[in-house]
């Protein structure tokens, strides 16, 4: 408050005096500001945040297995009995598909070269695993003829390998009995629809497959 002092010859213009109005409450704090976007109760119980939604969780690789590789999981020697079949399919499939795809003559040799490979793998790795069959020839000192000897090793025997089970030896003999069988099938199908061209093939099939029996 600025007042004007009626002595004007004291030598001063002006005075200023300040005074406090204690009416006046002091320190009243200030109201909120008001909000950018009111809203009633309806909107506010519409508007709602968005949920949040949980990521999706990563799926487990599955454990499914094969029913193939199951099968064989039963076995010590999953690999030998594969090889026990390998080519004997191997074999019969050629025989029943390749006509389609190449001559006669190339169908026969192939069918041939994989039933020699299979007597072989019966006879020295298959056989040797999964049962412990043994084989040597012996020769008779009176008439010099040589007998091929054949041999395996039984299920309760101590002598046999330990990892040897009941499922090696019963997949190995039902495939070994089952061969010949199939063979002769076809055979006789050949014979029925007087299918010459294929007797050769099925000659050594039958010669091969009941030799390893």
């Amino acid at each position: 408050m600025m007042q004007q002092s009626d002595d004007d010859n004291n030598g001063h213009d002006l005075e200023f005096t300040t005074c406090v109005d204690s009416s006046v409450p002091q320190n009243v704090p200030a109201p909120p500001p008001p909000s950018c976007h009111p809203t009633n109760g309806v909107l506010s119980n519409m508007i709602q945040p968005p949920a949040t939604t949980a990521a999706p969780s990563l799926q487990q690789p599955s454990s499914y297995t094969p029913s193939a590789i199951s099968f064989l999981n039963k076995s010590s020697h999953p690999i030998a009995c594969s090889f026990h079949i390998l080519f004997k399919g191997l074999g019969f499939l050629i025989y029943m598909m390749g006509s389609k795809f190449m001559e006669d003559i190339m169908v026969t040799v192939i069918c041939i070269l994989l039933l020699a490979a299979d007597f072989w793998v019966v006879k020295n790795i298959t056989g040797r695993l999964l049962v412990g069959l043994r084989w040597w020839n012996k020769v008779d000192p009176v008439t010099g003829m040589t007998n091929w000897m054949f041999e395996s090793a039984a299920s309760n025997s101590q002598n046999s390998n330990a990892r040897n089970n009941s499922f090696d030896s019963r997949f190995f003999w039902s495939v070994l009995y089952l061969t010949p069988v199939l063979w002769s099938l076809c055979f006789l199908s050949a014979m029925f629809w007087f299918e010459f061209q294929c007797f050769v093939t099925l000659s050594c099939a039958l010669v091969l497959s009941v030799s390893n029996v």
